[in-house]
């Protein structure tokens, strides 16, 4: 902008209290003195019109045509130095630009509004108070018809499309649902958008999220579609937090969970009940589970899973802390003084809730936590809902129900919990290799197998990650990627392994197979350096790989269950549950001769028991009877 050279200023830049007037008919016309018919001059740049305090653009609105604001420049100091504290906390505006210009409808003033009248009525410069009383009029003519617009519609619990601006403040805190869950997240911004769909108004919005070792503020945004009319602020797919309509609860449930989410960031064994969402690089799909192992390690999930949006570091509010302990909060935000009890209500209910915390993090933390079932394939990498996640309920007597000859329990446990203690620095000639407790359980099926496992993980109290052979791939490239993935986790969780069904590994190889062989390779490479515990199992050995033979430390072999075996297992699975039984010793002893595996007689009792319960009577040899006619042909 050029400035005249002849000409001999009178004050320094923006300090002569006056406002030079501008105008324009159109937005390809330069700004002038007085409303122009046709001119070429730019009155805007002019030395005079620099050492006002105040340029205020007017030009025909593109509708009525009637002369409107467009935009107001603020080039006194004095003004610059109010509107600092003005807008301090609001990050759309940068007080210290040399252009400093605001544009018709004056959104920040808007919702600062009551902030600045403060500040002007209160200013005790009457240099400064002169130049404010030059910007006060020209704004409250047009600030004042929204906030009374405003004030109205929240006064009825309504809004209208063409004002969603006028409720949302950026900084405020709102209300929303996302996939199901209750949301609290803080305003960045807004604005109108339209797409082949329609008009719509954009909410972005930040919240605190968590990577396993600290948090920081990930993004999102909600769109609310264009809607006739009025709408009820209930009804909307956002609405400021403090007009929800049940906000002291609201408050305490999500500081609630806040609260959880904060404690088990980082690595955790955990049980889950309820929805979950698992994710693959094929599908996205809900499944219900009840009292599922999981574990929870966000820092792991963001290593091996998809990578989330990068955390930025969460910030000090203590600058807009103070600004809004100096002015009460609903002068802070024009909003909240128009629904000043509804604010009230909210401020109480956050207070109640921060007296027990002593970081502000809670109520804006996310609903769900990145995790791992540790009973699926390493490529579903799960999404659980903090609420529905609670403590392990472990059994103390899977362990002694146990059915093994005499002997093989106390050696598999010991071995168990001496490797998982880290306490034997033994390693090889070559260091790194051979630090794992490999065990090899064969038997048919049935006989306590995957059982053994299971129940030496809840006897220690120990992650248990399962996964069936067949589940690491086809290809050799496949099972090497995922064995590298499976052994890197269970060691990093400190987690027994057991890979279920994996004779396809440990038969020998053959000139003739040379795709097996592959697999057979990278199976016994990767167990070389592996140095955690892993159990296999096998329902039969024929040809023994002999290169197993050096890396598997124990092998047990499970016999088929004798009839003193059987009739431990049958009054193990009869006693267990809350349902009586009229099943006499004579009756357990006559079904133990009948030759059945485990599996088979934990299936037979449970049909047998559902029998009994449809009927409201007690277990009785009749529905064993039952069940065995139908499922084996086989009669007692």
């Amino acid at each position: 902008m050029s400035v005249d050279p002849d000409f001999t200023p009178n004050f320094s830049p923006g300090m002569r209290a006056k406002i030079q007037q501008l105008y324009r008919p159109d937005d390809r016309s330069p700004w002038n003195e007085s409303v122009p018919e046709k001119t070429a001059t730019d009155a805007e740049a002019g030395s005079y019109a620099q050492e006002c305090a105040l340029i205020v653009r007017r030009e025909p609105h593109p509708i009525t045509n009637q002369i409107a604001l467009q935009s107001i420049t603020i080039q006194s100091p004095l003004i610059r130095k109010v509107l600092d504290s003005t807008f301090e906390g609001f990050e759309s505006v940068n007080t210290q630009l040399i252009q400093l210009t605001f544009k018709a409808p004056f959104h920040p003033f808007y919702y600062c509004w009551h902030r600045f009248e403060k500040l002007h009525e209160d200013e005790q410069d009457q240099e400064a108070k002169d130049h404010l009383d030059l910007l006060y009029p020209v704004l409250c003519e047009e600030i004042m018809p929204h906030i009374e617009a405003m004030t109205d519609l929240t006064k009825n619990k309504v809004i209208s499309f063409d004002y969603l601006w006028a409720i949302f403040a950026p900084g405020m805190e709102i209300y929303t649902k996302l996939n199901g869950q209750d949301r609290l997240m803080e305003l960045t911004d807004n604005r109108y958008g339209a797409n082949m769909g329609g008009e719509f108004f954009t909410l972005e919005c930040r919240y605190i999220d968590c990577d396993g070792l600290g948090f920081g503020y990930a993004s999102s945004s909600v769109d609310i579609e264009i809607f006739e009319g009025v709408k009820k602020l209930v009804d909307l797919d956002a609405v400021p937090s403090h007009l929800h309509p049940d906000v002291e609860n609201l408050v305490d449930r999500l500081y609630a969970r806040g609260e959880k989410l904060e404690q088990l960031n980082g690595f955790h064994h955990m049980s889950y009940s309820g929805f979950l969402t698992a994710r693959s690089s094929r599908q996205i799909r809900q499944r219900r589970v009840e009292s599922s192992r999981i574990i929870i390690d966000p820092h792991t999930f963001g290593i091996h899973g998809t990578p989330g949006p990068g955390l930025t570091p969460l910030e000090s509010d203590s600058h807009a802390d103070s600004a809004i302990d100096e002015l009460s909060a609903d002068t802070y935000n024009v909003i909240y003084k128009a629904t000043s009890q509804a604010f009230r209500e909210y401020q109480i209910a956050l207070e109640r809730n921060e007296k027990r915390r002593t970081e502000d993090l809670s109520g804006g933390l996310k609903p769900t936590f990145y995790g791992f079932t540790s009973t699926r394939t390493t490529s579903d990498i799960t999404e659980f809902y903090i609420e529905n996640i609670g403590p392990i309920r472990w059994n103390e007597n899977a362990f002694h129900r146990l059915v093994l000859p005499h002997g093989y329990k106390d050696i598999i446990h010991a071995f168990v919990q001496e490797q998982l203690s880290h306490d034997d620095d033994f390693d090889d000639i070559v260091h790194g290799k051979g630090l794992g407790f490999i065990m090899l359980l064969s038997g048919e099926p049935g006989v306590g197998k995957t059982l053994t496992a299971e129940s030496v993980a809840e006897e220690i109290r120990q992650p248990l990650y399962s996964i069936s052979a067949s589940e690491l791939g086809e290809t050799a490239t496949e099972v090497e990627e995922s064995l590298e993935q499976i052994l890197e986790l269970t060691s990093k969780w400190n987690a027994i392994l057991l890979l279920d069904e994996c004779d396809m590994f440990l038969e020998a190889r053959s000139t003739a197979d040379i795709r097996r062989n592959r697999l057979v390779s990278v199976f016994l490479r990767q167990l070389e350096y592996y140095r955690g515990v892993m159990f296999l199992t096998s329902n039969r050995i024929r040809d023994f790989d002999p290169a197993f033979e050096s890396r598997i430390h124990l092998t047990i072999h499970y016999p088929p269950l004798d009839t003193p075996s059987r009739l431990h297992v049958w009054k193990t699975f009869v006693q267990m549950g809350g349902l009586k039984s009229r099943l006499s010793d004579g009756d357990l002893e006559l079904l133990a001769r009948i030759e059945v595996n485990g599996r088979e007689i934990k299936n037979i009792v449970k049909t047998a028991r559902l029998l009994a319960k449809q009927a409201q009577t007690p277990l009785a040899m009749a529905h064993v009877q039952m069940v065995l006619r139908v499922k084996r042909r086989v009669f007692v």
